[in-house]
């Protein structure tokens, strides 16, 4: 125990005094940049020590080892797809000086903790284990990291998944001779009518923007040609391994993040009624007791920063300096493709190239039982994710961040000490996940940066399908940073995303995310003013988690209808708004339900037929006919008359656990929620984080209510200025 003190304290001249205001939040102001991050990670230790060693273990595939069978899938999950510590420690090697020693003094600040706790009283689960931890290490917080962003910071490789819905709708007779019509309609490439986070007047690249290629119906024929008859199991297997259910589901029980979204507006000083930039961020990584995420402030010479951190990561991931306030949602852009090859079980055909395939074997150690042994098969594009016996044939994901994960990690920490919009623009390039980066400076500059590492297809295939392995279907290389959309200072005086389409020219890809309906518009339609103000913006969180985002398109189809005079509102208890969910689902069956099928479950079939597909079919605007010869009038008579034959409970909105017996209500909301306003003199923050910054003691549960009542507290930091 005592060496391991000596070994932390190495990096600290003196033992760490950690400051902390009237919730608990740890603000460090320490004597030099070594020292700011030891202090943090020693505070982030006291915090939520048991929460870091699960998140350790999670990342690394070791969850099994303390915590028996029931997480044996999460951790095979992971090592099937994951790194080496040999990859982790060469992303580390690969990191600035900066980055790497924010890491290494982290670590000895955890280190410190342990050695401390270990002689004090470590958290009660460490013995309800049967465990004690073992010394943090730059790994620990490179695994973590590079699992956090591997969930918010990426997109698509859903390939699979749609060669499995076209497979279940290949055998629905309705539709059996306008397939394609059909596939066309669910998974549509670019809706003009979706809301952009910048519009074409506002859009730099408008003019001059990089083209994708679209393909049209004989790309599309002349793919499915080339693709492998697969039975449906198989393909269940792959998008398994692909969407890594079972880690999910295991971080959600466990307190780790789980959840992608995110919601985020700037405000000019044009816009603003202090004639002060604002910033509203609402990061959405899931909501449990401990909350998923923690806060702090940063302060050493030439550097301070405050905001939400993530524990096991060293800094401010969303948050401010002196100069400028920031947010980030995910970006939701297809960035990872499926590519296949024939293969013979020990080697692959690459084109003409016939290459072996690379074999890593990893133990799972697993509680009281016998270790279990993982094999992770790789092709020169990275893992595979399913290796088909019956076609010969192996599928790897593909990801232009692969291996470089933590390049994201090093643009936060050049970021952090950055002072104008062209600097926070420049560090931030250096980004390899995809997210939508939002400012506003001190300056009074506002901004927004679409980030990431997003591939150019070939020509001549269709995204939606997985690529044949062979180098004239390759990737041609990255956008640019300057192909990649962006804005700063719009003309429309304010910028707001909630993972919407990025500009009006970036298509969907493998996914049909992006449409007329989406959830962005709430988001708007909170900010409908022709100035905003500080307060306007602390009610944005509240408004958009009591409304739904389908109710404004379908609301003139209902003008003559028992939900004529429902206001929109979704409020816990509210029969109309149940009514009108169940109306939404009494469209969609009474539109495609003969048609499609419903996709071997209720569930799949909500998910797959989207409220802007229901939209668009019931307009008429579709490929297929699912109004089957009725007009618009009919069809919604027909939804309402199912509505009416079936009893309806009043809505119950959404809710999470905290610490107390109480849940609080509308679980739609930022896990973490910051509201600032920027000016040259001061900074001036409110957040709040539930249920509070300590996993354990009298700040455990101490923000809870502050989120039942929609309310905030004073960010108290030494980095805000205030006047």
């Amino acid at each position: 125990m005592l060496s391991l003190l000596l070994i932390a304290l190495a990096s600290r001249s003196t033992p760490p005094i950690i400051e902390r205001d009237s919730f608990g939040v740890p603000h460090i102001k320490a004597a030099s940049y070594r020292e700011a991050f030891f202090d943090a990670g020693y505070a982030v230790a006291q915090d939520r020590l048991w929460q870091m060693e699960l998140s350790r273990r999670l990342a690394r595939g070791q969850l099994a080892e303390i915590l028996g069978p029931g997480a044996v899938g999460s951790d095979r999950e992971i090592l099937q797809t994951g790194y080496t510590d040999a990859e982790l420690q060469q992303q580390f090697d690969r990191l600035s000086k900066p980055a790497r020693v924010a890491i290494e003094s982290y670590a000895d600040g955890v280190n410190g903790w342990i050695a401390q706790a270990r002689a004090t009283g470590l958290p009660d689960a460490y013995a309800k284990a049967a465990v004690k931890p073992e010394p943090w290490t730059p790994l620990d917080t490179v695994a973590i990291c590079v699992h956090l962003l591997q969930i918010f910071g990426r997109g698509g490789a859903g390939e699979l998944r749609n060669m499995a819905a076209l497979a279940y709708l290949r055998g629905q007779k309705p539709i059996s001779n306008h397939l394609l019509d059909v596939w066309d309609d669910l998974a549509w490439e670019n809706d003009p009518d979706a809301i952009p986070t910048v519009s074409p007047r506002d859009d730099p690249l408008s003019g001059s923007h990089f083209h994708f290629y679209q393909p049209d119906r004989m790309t599309t024929e002349a793919h499915l040609a080339m693709l492998p008859k697969l039975g449906l199991l198989e393909m269940l297997a792959g998008i398994g391994v692909a969407s890594r259910p079972e880690s999910t589901r295991v971080a959600e029980s466990l307190a780790t993040p789980f959840r992608t979204g995110s919601y985020c507006v700037v405000v000019s000083p044009s816009h603003s009624t202090s004639s002060h930039p604002l910033l509203l961020s609402g990061p959405q990584m899931g909501l449990r007791a401990p909350s998923v995420v923690h806060e702090m402030s940063i302060e050493a010479p030439g550097f301070a920063t405050v905001g939400m951190d993530v524990p096991g990561i060293p800094g401010v991931i969303v948050g401010a300096t002196k100069a400028f306030a920031w947010g980030i949602t995910s970006g939701v852009a297809d960035t990872d493709d499926l590519f296949f090859y024939p293969s013979d079980g020990t080697t692959y055909l690459a084109g003409t190239r016939r290459l072996p395939l690379e074999k890593l074997n990893f133990k799972l150690k697993v509680k009281d039982e016998r270790d279990q042994h993982v094999e992770q098969l790789r092709t020169l594009d990275g893992p595979i994710i399913l290796n088909s016996k019956n076609t010969k044939t192996v599928f790897a994901r593909k990801a232009g961040y692969w291996k470089r994960e933590m390049d994201t990690y090093d643009a936060w920490v050049h970021l952090w000490t950055c002072r104008s919009a062209q600097s926070i623009e420049h560090a931030m390039e250096r980004t390899s996940m995809n997210f939508n980066f939002l400012y506003a400076t001190s300056d009074g500059d506002i901004g927004w940066k679409y980030l990431g590492l997003v591939p150019k297809r070939a020509s001549g295939i269709d995204p939606r399908f997985p690529t044949p392995g062979d180098s004239k279907f390759g990737w041609r290389g990255f956008l640019t940073a300057s192909e990649m959309p962006y804005v700063r200072n719009p003309k429309s005086g304010f910028l707001a995303n909630w993972n919407n389409k990025p500009v009006s020219w970036w298509p969907n890809f493998d996914t049909p995310t992006w449409g007329k309906v989406f959830e962005n518009s709430s988001l708007l339609a909170a900010i409908a003013k022709p100035r905003l103000s500080f307060e306007d913006l602390e009610a944005v969180p509240e408004s958009i988690a009591k409304s739904d985002e389908t109710w404004p398109y379908f609301k003139p189809y209902l003008s003559d209808s028992p939900l004529k005079d429902f206001d929109g509102r979704f409020i816990d208890g509210s029969a109309q708004a149940a009514s009108y969910r169940a109306f939404l689902d009494a469209l969609r069956e009474t539109l495609f339900l003969d048609k499609t099928g419903n996709f071997l479950s209720p569930e799949l079939f909500r998910t797959v037929l989207q409220p802007s597909l229901i939209l668009r079919a019931l307009e008429g605007k579709t490929k297929f006919d699912y109004r089957n010869g009725r007009t618009t009038s009919q069809v919604v008579l027909d939804a309402l008359a199912i509505v009416a034959a079936h009893p309806i409970s009043p809505f119950k909105a959404g809710t999470f656990k905290t610490f107390d017996p109480n849940p609080i209500p509308y679980s739609n909301r930022g896990t973490y929620i910051q509201i600032l306003e920027v000016s040259p003199g001061y900074i001036r923050g409110v957040n709040v984080l539930p249920p509070g910054v300590n996993e354990t003691g009298k700040h455990q549960n101490d923000q809870s209510a502050l989120a039942r009542s929609w309310g905030y507290k004073p960010m108290e930091s030494p980095t805000l200025h205030r006047p």
